[in-house]
C-alpha cells in the first residue's frame, strides 16, 4: 500500500488547506500526513493544535471526550476541558503540539524550523509545502489604504521565507495562495507577481548555497496559460458557495516528468443558502442607541449613547417599531402582515444544543456534518446599534423587494434618519457600507473584515436581522461542523476570513495525490 505523503504547512492560518488535504482517504487511512503546520498567531495556533489533534483519530472516530471537551458555552470553561482532554489523550496531544507550532516566519529562528523540516523530511523524497504567505500588502483594500505598496512594507516579502523551504528542503510539490491583488501589484516599478514566478521557477537563484533545483509553475485550472489572470481559482465554480477569487499556484519540481490534471467545474453553483439554512434562527443582540451630541473640551462634536437592555421582549418590541417605521415611511407595503417574533434560540451561543430536522437537506451535507455533536459550534451573533439594525432591517426588505443590496443614495431617498452619520456616507467611497447577502447566488468573499462590524455581511433572513455568526462564516468557507474556532469572536472571525476553503483544497490534494501516487 502508498505510504502517506508528508506535507509542510506554512502560513497555516486556522488550518484550511491541511484540513482539506487531510480528507483524502483510501480504505479508511488518511492519504496526506500533516507533520508540521506553523502559525504566529496565538488564537490560530490554538484551534491549529486542536485541529491537529483530531488527526490523531481515525477518520470520523472522534473520541467522545472531544465533543465534551467542546460542546460547552463559556469560551474560559471550554478551555479548561480542551486542557484537560489533552491530559486524558498524552500521546496524540504530544503528536499534535510537535506537528503545530506557534512560530513567526522571518523572525523566529530559522535554524529550528529548517531542522524541524529535516528531521520530518528525512531522506523521504516525496512530500509537499502548503500554505499562503500574508497578503494585506497585496490586496486591493490594503493597497488603497496606504496609497499602493511599500518597498519597506515587510510583508510584501515574506514569500521569501516560504521561497526558502523551497530551496533549502526541495519538496516534490508545493501549493501557494494568495490574493489576486497579487497579479497587479508593483513594488518600484517592478510587477511582484512576475517576480514572485521567476523566483518560485529557480529558488537556488535567489537563496545561495541551496540546491539547484528548478520548478515549474503550473496553473490549477487552465491547461494552457497565457495571462496572469489564469492562475486565478473561482471558488464557486468548484463546489464553494463563495465568490472567492484567488490566486493558486502549482509548483513541481523539474525531474518529476508529470503534467497535472485541472480542477474540475461544477454543472451549477452552491448558493449561500443551500449551507446555511438548516441552522437554527438566532437574533441579535442589543446594546445602545444614539443619545445626543456634546461639544469635548477640544471643541469637538462626539456622539453620547444610552444602553439598551438586551431581553427578548425588548428585542422584539424595538425590531417591530423599525418594521413598521420602514413600512408606512418607505412603502414597503407588500408584506404588511410580517412581524418580527421572539427567538427560541435568543442570540445564540458558542455551543448551542440543536437537532437538526432530518428532511433539511444541505449542499455537501456528508462533508459539514457530525451526528455526534448533537449542536452548533461558534454561533453567537454580535450586538449593534439599534440604528444599525433598523438600517439592517431595511437593507432586508430593499434587497427583498429590488433584488439587490441598496447603495448609500438608496438609503438617503427612503429616510434621512436611515443614513449613516459618519462623514464618509455620501462620499461614494463606501457605497455598499451595508451589503446583504443574497439568496440565490453564492456568498460575496468572506474576508478578515467580517471580525470588524459585520456591515458586509447581513443575513438575507430578514425576521433575525443580524450579521452573519462565526459559524455561518466558516460553513461558507466550507469548515466542516466539528471545527472549532478558538480564542474570542473577534479572533474567530479573523481566522476564518483569512483561511482557504477545505473544500477547495480537499480538490487541490486529489490532484497532488495524482502526481505524486505513481
Amino acid at each position: 500500500m502508498n505510504k502517506n505523503i508528508k506535507i509542510v504547512d506554512l502560513f497555516a492560518g486556522p488550518g484550511g488547506l491541511a484540513e482539506g488535504f487531510s480528507s483524502i482517504t483510501k480504505n479508511k487511512k488518511r492519504r496526506f500526513s500533516i507533520d508540521l503546520s506553523i502559525e504566529k498567531d496565538e488564537s490560530a495556533h490554538k484551534t491549529l493544535l486542536l485541529r491537529s489533534f483530531c488527526r490523531q483519530f481515525p477518520k470520523n472516530n472522534l473520541p467522545k471526550e472531544y465533543y465534551n471537551a467542546i460542546s460547552i458555552d463559556n469560551i474560559e470553561d471550554r478551555e479548561k476541558k480542551i486542557e484537560e482532554l489533552f491530559k486524558a489523550y498524552p500521546t496524540e496531544y504530544m503528536i499534535a503540539s510537535e506537528e503545530a507550532i506557534k512560530f513567526e516566519l522571518g523572525k523566529d529562528s530559522e535554524e529550528f524550523l529548517n531542522s524541524k523540516i529535516k528531521n520530518i523530511v528525512g531522506d523521504d523524497d516525496r512530500w509537499v509545502l502548503i500554505g499562503g504567505p500574508p497578503c494585506q500588502a497585496y490586496s486591493m483594500a490594503g493597497r488603497s489604504r496606504v496609497g499602493g505598496i511599500s518597498s519597506e512594507d515587510h510583508r510584501v516579502y515574506l514569500y521569501k521565507e516560504y521561497l526558502k523551504v523551497i530551496a533549502k528542503h526541495s519538496p516534490s510539490v508545493f501549493v501557494m495562495e494568495n490574493v489576486k491583488g497579487l497579479l497587479s501589484a508593483k513594488v518600484n516599478g517592478d510587477n511582484v507577481f512576475d517576480m514572485i514566478l521567476e523566483d518560485l521557477s529557480a529558488p537556488y537563484k535567489i537563496i545561495k548555497g541551496t540546491k539547484i533545483n528548478n520548478y515549474k509553475i503550473y496553473s490549477l485550472v487552465e491547461e494552457n496559460v497565457k495571462y496572469p489572470r489564469d492562475y486565478i481559482i473561482n471558488s464557486e465554480d468548484y463546489g464553494v458557495p463563495q465568490k472567492r477569487h484567488r490566486v493558486i499556484l502549482l509548483g513541481i519540481r523539474e525531474d518529476i516528468k508529470v503534467k497535472p490534471p485541472v480542477l474540475k467545474k461544477n454543472t451549477s453553483k452552491i448558493n449561500i443558502e443551500d449551507v446555511i439554512d438548516d441552522l437554527p434562527k438566532i437574533r441579535s443582540g442589543l446594546n445602545r442607541r444614539f443619545d445626543r451630541y456634546e461639544i469635548n473640551e477640544k471643541g469637538k462634536k462626539v456622539r453620547k449613547y444610552k444602553n439598551v437592555e438586551d431581553s427578548e421582549d425588548n428585542w422584539q418590541t424595538l425590531m417591530n417599531e423599525n418594521l413598521n417605521q420602514l413600512i408606512n415611511l418607505n412603502g414597503f407595503n407588500d408584506d404588511d402582515d410580517f412581524e418580527i417574533n421572539k427567538s427560541n434560540y435568543g442570540t445564540g451561543s458558542e455551543y448551542l444544543k440543536y437537532h437538526r430536522k432530518e428532511e433539511k437537506q444541505i449542499a455537501h451535507q456528508s462533508w459539514y456534518l457530525d451526528n455526534k455533536l448533537n449542536g452548533i459550534l461558534n454561533h453567537q451573533s454580535r450586538s449593534h446599534l439599534i440604528e444599525d439594525l433598523k438600517r439592517y432591517m431595511f437593507s432586508t426588505m430593499f434587497t427583498d423587494k429590488y433584488k439587490k443590496f441598496p447603495r448609500m443614495r438608496d438609503f438617503k431617498e427612503y429616510g434621512d434618519k436611515l443614513l449613516p452619520d459618519h462623514s464618509s456616507a455620501e462620499s461614494g467611497n463606501f457605497s455598499d457600507r451595508f451589503r446583504v447577502q443574497k439568496k440565490g447566488i453564492p456568498a460575496t468573499t468572506i474576508t478578515s473584515h467580517i471580525s470588524k462590524d459585520g456591515h458586509y455581511f447581513i443575513h438575507y433572513d430578514k425576521s433575525q436581522v443580524r450579521s452573519l455568526t462565526v459559524r455561518e462564516a466558516a460553513r461558507i468557507q466550507t469548515f466542516p461542523d466539528n471545527y472549532l474556532f478558538r480564542g474570542s469572536r473577534t479572533m474567530q472571525f479573523h481566522q476564518v476570513g483569512n483561511a482557504v476553503p477545505p473544500y477547495l483544497a480537499y480538490q487541490i490534494g486529489k490532484i497532488v495525490l495524482k502526481i505524486l501516487d505513481v
